[in-house]
């Protein structure tokens, strides 16, 4: 719905990745270290389609080389590669980043004979989402809402995620958790302050189901222990729901997936050792 603008961006996050990735291999002489393919293809996904390929790919740079190449590799990674990416977009190339978001084009496959879609939104999505102008919900359903180029089909996102969930190639407690604590926040902010959120549709929006399904499960680095998933779930569900009501930046998703990546090694430690007491008495 964006143009080809975004599948080269994908190749140049591939490209970036296989070069960052295996030359670390190479230098360190490490056969057996992991490749962060899934980053390569989220990175590009959840910045907003009309930030300059520039900006873009420096983000991308930045989180592979930092998350990936220094301080990741044997299959784990310190923090999000897609988090820490976005949030170096959104914090280093600020304004870029608030003009980068575009109505998608009419047409299903229209964007596959353009470049790049050009109509610019008047605000974030989420402002404009919240204006509350008839028919937007409708366009939000059939992609003809600005979003994150990932996000363009939220029902498509739904489906592929439910049939990970299915084949078990996600964690379902990790998603459950995530996916619960953020709709207990939204019910409870709409009791004492209604009207503000935006109901169960707000997640549809922006990389709130990206952020669900491949994300926050990325085995890179979740949790190590099943109660340790359920913890950062909640964490990560309760400061992006609270993110997206009351901050100023409204989709902030992923700044969630950073504050709960934090909490990661703390809360395996405290789970870990609690099991090692109960074992030992």
């Amino acid at each position: 719905r964006y143009g080809w603008r975004l599948g080269v961006l994908l190749l140049i996050s591939c490209t970036l990745g296989i070069l960052l990735e295996e030359g670390a291999r190479r230098i360190q002489k490490d056969s057996k270290r992991g490749y962060g393919v899934t980053a390569w293809f989220l990175l590009p996904l959840v910045f907003p389609p009309a930030l300059p390929l520039l900006q873009a790919s420096m983000a991308i740079f930045f989180a592979l080389m930092f998350t990936v190449v220094f301080f990741g590799g044997h299959g784990r990674a310190i923090v999000s590669p897609v988090a820490f990416g976005w949030t170096f977009a959104s914090l280093s190339f600020a304004q870029a980043f608030g003009y980068g978001y575009v109505y998608p084009f009419s047409g299903v496959f229209t964007g596959f004979s353009h470049w790049a879609a050009g109509v610019p939104t008047v605000d974030n999505p989420y402002i404009l989402f919240s204006a509350g102008t008839q028919g937007l919900a409708t366009a939000l359903f059939r992609g003809e809402f600005p979003q994150p180029s990932g996000a363009a089909y939220p029902l498509v996102i739904l489906l592929l995620g439910t049939l990970l969930l299915l084949l078990r190639a996600v964690d379902f407690r990790i998603f459950l958790s995530f996916i619960l604590s953020y709709l207990v926040v939204f019910f409870l902010v709409d009791l004492t302050m209604p009207g503000l959120s935006g109901g169960a549709v707000d997640l549809l929006m922006g990389n709130t189901l990206l952020t669900a399904f491949f994300i926050l499960p990325d085995q890179r680095t979740i949790s190590r222990t099943f109660q340790g998933r359920w913890i950062t779930g909640i964490i990560a569900g309760i400061a992006g729901a609270l993110i997206r009501l009351f901050s100023a930046f409204p989709d902030g998703i992923l700044y969630a997936v950073l504050l709960a990546g934090i909490f990661t090694g703390i809360v395996d430690h405290a789970v870990l050792q609690k099991r090692f007491r109960k074992e030992k008495a």
